[in-house]
C-alpha cells in the first residue's frame, strides 16, 4: 500500500523538477580573452546570453537569443553584435495549423539590409507541399516551392527554386 502512494508522489516531484527553471553560466578564460555564456530554460522557453571580451583592446562581442513556446507554436528573436560594433538581428513566429505549419519572420543583417521571410508546410490528400519565400529590402531574393505526391505506389517530387545570385541561404540549424 505504501508503494502505491510513494510512486505517484515520486513521479510528481520528478515532473515538477523537469519543468522548473534552470540556469547555467559558463566562463572561459584564455590568453586572447574571456567569454561568458548563460543559458536559462524555463518550462520550454529558452534564453541564451553570451559575451566575449578581447584582452588586446578590450573590445566586446555579444549574442542574445530567446525562444518562447506559445499555445500553437513557437516564437523567437535574437541579436548579435561583433567586435567591430556591427549588429544583426532576427525575429520569427512559427504556428502549427491543422494540416501543417506556417512561419513568418524578419531580420536585419550587418550591412543594415532588411529581410522578410514567410513559409509553410502542409499535408495534402496525396502527400505534402511546402514553400519558402525571402525578400530583401522588399525585393524577392529566394523562393522555393516543393511538393511530394504519392499515387499508385509511385512517389513524385517536384522542387522549384528561384534565387538571386547575391543571396546565399544558410542551412537551417539542426533541431535538438
Amino acid at each position: 500500500m505504501k508503494t502505491l502512494i510513494i510512486l505517484p508522489l515520486a513521479a510528481l516531484v520528478l515532473a515538477a523538477s523537469a519543468n522548473a527553471q534552470t540556469s547555467r553560466t559558463t566562463t572561459i578564460e584564455k590568453p586572447k580573452g574571456t567569454a561568458t555564456k548563460t543559458v536559462t530554460r524555463d518550462n520550454g522557453n529558452l534564453t541564451v546570453d553570451a559575451s566575449a571580451t578581447r584582452n588586446s583592446d578590450g573590445a566586446t562581442a555579444t549574442r542574445n537569443r530567446e525562444r518562447t513556446r506559445t499555445d500553437d507554436g513557437v516564437s523567437g528573436s535574437g541579436s548579435q553584435t561583433g567586435f567591430g560594433g556591427k549588429t544583426r538581428s532576427y525575429e520569427y513566429d512559427r504556428t502549427r495549423t491543422e494540416d501543417g505549419w506556417t512561419a513568418t519572420g524578419s531580420a536585419t543583417d550587418k550591412q543594415g539590409r532588411a529581410y522578410e521571410y514567410d513559409a509553410y508546410g502542409r499535408k495534402t490528400d496525396t502527400g505534402r507541399e511546402n514553400s519558402r519565400n525571402v525578400r530583401r529590402d522588399g525585393a524577392q531574393v529566394y523562393n522555393r516551392t516543393g511538393n511530394i505526391s504519392r499515387a499508385d505506389g509511385q512517389v513524385q517530387r517536384n522542387v522549384n527554386v528561384t534565387r538571386d545570385p547575391s543571396f546565399k541561404p544558410r542551412k537551417a540549424p539542426r533541431r535538438r
